[in-house]
């Protein structure tokens, strides 16, 4: 019970500091060292951690990812790709505000570590046309981002669902499917309906489709590579960027690609999530967790929607709640209806965690106050959790 108090307690350090706006990734920094130094590592364990969660191949894939994501987004701006995307956009949707939605998306279909931050230039010049706070536009980038993590088959999440469970990916995707049609339905109620847009022009669908596809080939240059050959999404994420580097290396900024691409704040956020990531593994935190809520003898409904939910809030990752949870609660998932509750709720975990790269790095590339995208969250994300326990009530 003492390890549940000590991982709470330094959670709630962290969120404490984000709240009194300190810097998030130190916030996760200073979090992770308490929440180490409170399960009796000494200092040079701490160092030790920090160094081996900075240097293995997990933590290097991801900044490679970050770095080419980012060098990508710079290669977009100074080839005016940014620009030819907003002309799609008012192209091939009568508003331009669906749009916002639209590309977030898209992008959410290629399952990659901190997508948002793909999708976050590219909604950027709507956004501002229209006047959006930066919590707004942390809010509609994210919140569409992850509309397809509940069915979308190539999610890491559903596949690893499916080995434990025994199910098809097919069977989980397919009555998993309507709760993405909800947050899309609640998404376009909270974040899309109330955006005041200029008079709606007649689209062109056809330049606006030539348009898109031009100023986007690089992202379809990684999903081939990633998703349909099957490689690393690594491996993706470069070529992706060489991809649209090679055809404009001469009129582009090498320099200016570099200093995007080398942000010391994204990468110290990054090395900060990897380390709490790592110092919740040496110490066993997590693993704990769901242990101590089973042998509260709380009733089944309950343990099978608290552990998933803390677990995906501690990590901030999908696949996490699932590997974690889900081989200890095997015995309490009798029918689809509690498996599609667990998952849901370890998802609901997920999207409020401080620790999601996604949220955390939407709020840092939009200066947002993270509080107040917490505050516009919790209404629609309460709704899309009762909505879809009420689907899986009824019809699971």
């Amino acid at each position: 019970m003492i390890e549940l108090i000590y991982l709470l307690l330094s959670f709630g350090v962290v969120i404490g500091f984000i709240r009194l706006k300190i810097n998030i990734g130190l916030s996760i920094f200073l979090g992770s060292l308490l929440l180490g130094t409170f399960f009796g590592l000494n200092p040079g364990d701490l160092l030790d951690a920090l160094y081996t969660s900075s240097t293995e191949w997990t933590s290097l894939r991801l900044i490679l990812i970050i770095i080419s994501i980012m060098a990508l987004t710079s290669v977009f701006s100074q080839i005016g790709y940014l620009k030819m995307m907003e002309k799609a956009a008012k192209c091939l949707f009568p508003s331009e505000k669906y749009s916002l939605a639209a590309l977030p998306a898209l992008i959410g279909l290629m399952p990659m570590p901190a997508g948002a931050l793909v999708s976050a230039p590219m909604i950027e010049t709507v956004a501002n046309k229209l006047n959006l706070p930066p919590e707004k536009k942390t809010l509609v980038n994210y919140w569409f981002r992850h509309v397809w993590e509940h069915s979308w088959p190539m999610y890491q999440a559903i596949i690893i669902t499916s080995a434990i469970l025994g199910i098809t990916v097919r069977e989980f995707s397919v009555k998993m499917f309507p709760l993405s049609m909800i947050m899309i339905l609640i998404g376009y109620l909270f974040f899309l309906k109330p955006i005041t847009a200029g008079k709606d022009e007649k689209g062109n669908k056809k330049e606006g489709l030539r348009l898109f596809l031009k100023s986007t080939y690089p992202i379809l240059v990684i999903i081939i590579v990633s998703i349909v050959l099957g490689y690393d999404i690594v491996y993706g994420a470069f070529i992706g960027f060489l991809s649209a580097l090679i055809p404009h290396f001469k009129q582009v900024s090498k320099k200016e690609i570099a200093r995007y691409a080398f942000q010391p704040k994204i990468l110290f956020l990054l090395i900060s999530v990897m380390y709490f990531n790592k110092i919740l593994e040496i110490t066993g935190a997590v693993e704990t967790l769901p242990k101590v809520i089973l042998e509260l003898n709380l009733p089944i409904t309950l343990v099978i929607i608290l552990t998933p939910f803390l677990v995906g809030l501690m990590t901030g990752i999908s696949f996490a709640y699932v590997g974690m949870t889900f081989p200890l609660l095997l015995p309490f998932l009798t029918g689809f209806d509690k498996i599609a509750i667990a998952y849901l709720s370890g998802y609901m975990g997920m999207l409020f965690s401080p620790v999601h790269l996604c949220l955390v790095f939407s709020s840092e590339y939009y200066q947002a106050e993270l509080g107040k995208v917490y505050k516009r969250m919790l209404i629609p994300g309460l709704l899309l959790f009762v909505t879809g326990i009420i689907y899986i009530y009824f019809f699971l």
